[in-house]
């Protein structure tokens, strides 16, 4: 074998070497964990929009026969005035309020007349989805590390309005009686299903009567 035969793989070789030593590799699974000083805190996070921001928030909800009538009338304008969405999603959230009269309790959701033929669906089963954290307006996907943290906060806002808010009422509810309620929504632009509105409802208040 000649001497310049051997001279290429020798180079190849060190370039090899050199590429090698300039990288520093680190484990994938140390590269996901963050410092325990950066864990997030989901609880304590949840528990300060649900007391400290989410009740000024339902107080500023679009009265949902308006809404309806402005969705009709100009929806880019109510779309884009009164809703939140994630990224270039169709799926847009709305905070809503309403009063009316039950008029039916089912399995998995209450009927509520709000008046116009307006019919509504209050969830009380599957509550689940990102309807009241986007709604809110209050939840930026860019404070964030991860996907994962940013979910978890609709899955404790969740559980949170279906322990505190959704299953009291339920016990409570019956044909006949007269409410109001603000909550969640959630409509697609390009199909809009609006009768009736389904509504997670996250604070409700119950009258014997409809009068």
């Amino acid at each position: 074998m000649t001497k310049r035969s051997l001279k290429y793989p020798a180079i190849f070789l060190a370039i090899l070497l050199i590429v090698f030593l300039s990288v520093d590799i680190h484990r994938l699974d140390s590269a996901r964990v963050r410092p325990a000083s950066e864990v997030f805190d989901v609880e304590a996070y949840v528990s300060d929009l649900w007391e400290n921001h989410l009740p000024e928030i339902m107080e500023g909800a679009v009265e949902i026969n308006s809404l309806i009538r402005m969705l009709e009338d100009n929806p880019d304008e109510t779309f884009e005035n009164h809703s939140h969405k994630l990224g270039i999603s169709n799926t847009h959230y709305f905070i809503v309020k309403a009063e009316g009269v039950v008029e039916s309790v089912d399995e998995e959701t209450v009927t509520v007349n709000v008046g116009d033929n307006i019919r509504t669906e209050l969830e009380t089963v599957y509550i689940f989805g990102n309807a009241i954290r986007d709604g809110s307006g209050l939840v930026d996907i860019d404070d964030f590390m991860n996907m994962m943290d940013f979910n978890m906060v609709s899955v404790h806002l969740n559980r949170r309005v279906k322990s505190e808010v959704v299953e009291p009422f339920r016990k409570e509810v019956e044909q006949g009686m007269g409410i109001s309620f603000t909550g969640a929504t959630e409509i697609n632009r390009m199909d809009m299903q609006l009768d009736p509105l389904k509504v997670i409802p996250v604070k409700t208040e119950l009258a014997y009567g409809a009068d």
